[in-house]
């Protein structure tokens, strides 16, 4: 698959609804609509391949969205689904405006300081209720980089750049160690 043909999660199957195949699904983002507009989406887990499915039915329900799958039928059917996230084709998304970026567009761009040298990775986009942080993973280690000025300078998704300051005035994050390791 291809960056435009990556799957972008947009919510995950909760728990079924009712008796009749409908689920409820947890929105990544509250504000959007897009699984209303859409008539097919790509159910995926962890350990299974991504397979398309058709969606007879969509509505909101509080914070939720209800979506009733072609061929799904009955409580235990829906229960299979349970844990799926529901993702479409990156190509299909709207385009974002201006100074917006799709997360999913800024994973694997080359972190560089403002005079162009290499600095790391951004690995992930992390989600906090004050600000979204770049996870940048460098030879040092992780840093979670607020997606703001002064640190994210620019990004360049045609450079597969992204240009950061001040990384030295943010901690590494070393890897906590498991419980019950010896290390």
């Amino acid at each position: 698959m291809t960056s435009a043909e990556r799957l972008v999660p947009l919510g995950a199957v909760t728990r079924p609804h009712g008796v009749r195949g409908e689920v409820r699904v947890h929105r990544f983002n509250p504000d959007s609509t897009l699984l209303l507009e859409r008539d097919t989406v790509w159910l995926r887990t962890d350990d299974a391949p991504a397979r398309p499915m058709r969606i007879e039915r969509a509505r909101l329900h509080g914070e939720l969205i209800l979506l009733t799958f072609e061929g799904v039928r009955g409580r235990e059917a829906a229960e299979a689904l349970r844990g799926q996230q529901v993702c479409v084709p990156r190509a299909e998304l709207p385009e974002p405006d201006e100074d917006e970026h799709y997360h999913v567009d800024l994973i694997g761009l080359a972190a560089v300081d403002p005079d162009g040298r290499a600095l790391g990775e951004v690995a992930d986009v992390l989600r906090y209720p004050s600000v979204d942080c770049l996870a940048v993973d460098a030879d040092d280690g992780r840093r979670e980089v607020p997606f703001v000025e002064p640190y994210v300078v620019e990004v360049d998704l045609e450079a597969e750049r992204v240009v950061i300051a001040h990384l030295e005035d943010l901690d590494v994050i070393r890897p906590r160690r498991r419980r019950g390791s010896s290390r």
